[in-house]
């Protein structure tokens, strides 16, 4: 069975030079480095795997079922437009089986760096167990945290955002820097063999605590369509928001930046809007249909104050929030759990909303995964029920369905693998009652 897959990137200008003149020079400097593979979205039936050789051309992607000879080919073309990146389709997949894969290239197999696998999703409603890990905040530069994921068994990683730092909208330095952060041998490890999803925020964005009205932001965009193999980026040429789910779990990956203040909010039109008129129905109509237990709405920012000068954050939109909140109340939907990252503190809150949603949604903030942290972002909050900035953290969420009532597990692990805190819920206690 053969799938022809080409992904073609119209051109960019910046400042006055086309694109593929950027490219070619920078193309040069990376001539002896390709970087992948990475396996990305995957479902119960598909799976995308990113490359991104060292020169254009048609290149091949073989599967294999564990323990059969009968091979899957993929075709996809590296191109100049798109920063010679290649995203392969696979589709008609078995639901929780495990493949490996090969990249050839005019029929001779690349080699490859260690084992290269990937394992479709089991199937919505299996009773099973998925863990999935969840970073913020992170440098280009080798880091052994990105090992602990594979050592605790994960099934794959949600990035938050500024992962990486790139401060830029300069198309040409943008793919340099997610080159750099995919090059990462301890994340390239973990990326040959399970899927990494994830949206962006303001410094992966282009610029700190910046907003849709940002020059330059479709060449992010672009960059981030090229280095990210996710099932969909927004829609009509706008946002990264996108979805999965595996098990007993939904995750919902929001985009707090294309749209932020370009618009009137869509539940007050006499102040601005987050998430935008697209972003919010697309939500809301998400959350009303999963069937999943646990529903993890996940960004960037985080759902309350920062108390700082800037004004990246849920509380500065309370409006959409509480919007959000009624929303979830009034449709009972259960088992929602927010996450945030950015502030290069972790923390955990509990808020009051048994009256307004049917029982207490929690936030989970994970940051940061280098090692700078910002104490006073750490700051008082009356749902607050752990909080520290700590370097070198990521979150492991283990969803469980395999026992009589649905769980969800949330673990903040430290460098050398070190707990901090740990929560269990129920799927009861996110219902309303």
């Amino acid at each position: 069975m053969k799938h022809l897959n080409r992904r073609i990137f119209g051109a960019t200008v910046v400042s006055g030079i086309t694109a593929s003149t950027v490219e070619a020079d920078v193309n040069a400097q990376y001539k002896e480095k390709p970087v992948g593979p990475i396996v990305g979205h995957v479902s119960t039936s598909t799976a995308k795997v990113w490359y991104r050789p060292t020169e254009a051309g048609v290149y091949e992607l073989q599967l294999r079922e564990a323990g059969l000879k009968r091979t899957t080919s993929i075709e996809a073309e590296a191109l100049d437009d798109n920063d010679l990146c290649v995203i392969w389709d696979a589709v008609d997949l078995k639901t929780g089986t495990t493949y490996g894969y090969e990249i050839l290239k005019d029929g001779g197999i690349i080699p490859s760096q260690g084992a290269q696998t990937l394992t479709t999703a089991p199937a919505d409603n299996a009773k099973t167990k998925v863990s999935l890990a969840f970073g913020s905040c992170a440098e280009s530069t080798p880091l052994e945290l990105w090992s602990q994921m594979e050592e605790h068994e994960t099934d794959g990683l949600v990035l938050l955002g500024d992962t990486p730092y790139i401060d830029s909208t300069d198309l040409a330095f943008q793919r340099e820097k997610h080159r750099e952060f995919l090059e990462i041998p301890e994340l390239a490890r973990y990326g040959r063999s399970h899927p990494v999803w994830g949206t962006w925020d303001d410094h992966d964005f282009g610029r700190n605590d910046s907003d849709g009205n940002l020059p330059g932001k479709e060449n992010s965009r672009k960059a981030f369509m090229e280095y990210r193999a996710l099932e969909s980026y927004g829609a009509a040429d706008t946002g990264v928001y996108t979805k999965f789910r595996r098990g007993g779990v939904e995750v919902f990956l929001l985009d707090t930046r294309w749209f932020a203040r370009t618009e009137p909010s869509p539940v007050d039109p006499e102040k601005p809007s987050l998430l935008g008129k697209r972003q919010w129905h697309w939500l809301l109509e998400a959350l009303k249909n999963s069937t999943a237990p646990f529903k993890l709405i996940a960004c960037g920012m985080i759902w309350d104050n920062k108390r700082n000068t800037e004004s990246d954050d849920w509380s500065t939109y309370s409006h959409e929030r509480e919007a959000l909140f009624e929303f979830i109340g009034e449709n009972d939907i259960s088992g929602v759990v927010l996450i945030g990252g950015d502030i290069h503190c972790s923390r955990w809150l509990q808020y009051k909303t048994e009256e307004q949603v049917g029982y207490a949604i929690r936030q989970f903030i994970v940051s940061p995964i280098h090692a700078r942290v910002i104490p006073t972002l750490n700051i008082p909050h009356p749902d607050l029920i752990k909080g520290a900035a700590i370097p070198n953290v990521w979150l492991r969420l283990d969803v469980d369905t395999s026992g009589s009532e649905p769980s969800l597990h949330a673990h903040w692990i430290q460098m050398k693998g070190r707990q901090m805190w740990d929560v269990k819920l129920t799927e009861a206690e996110l219902t309303k009652g």
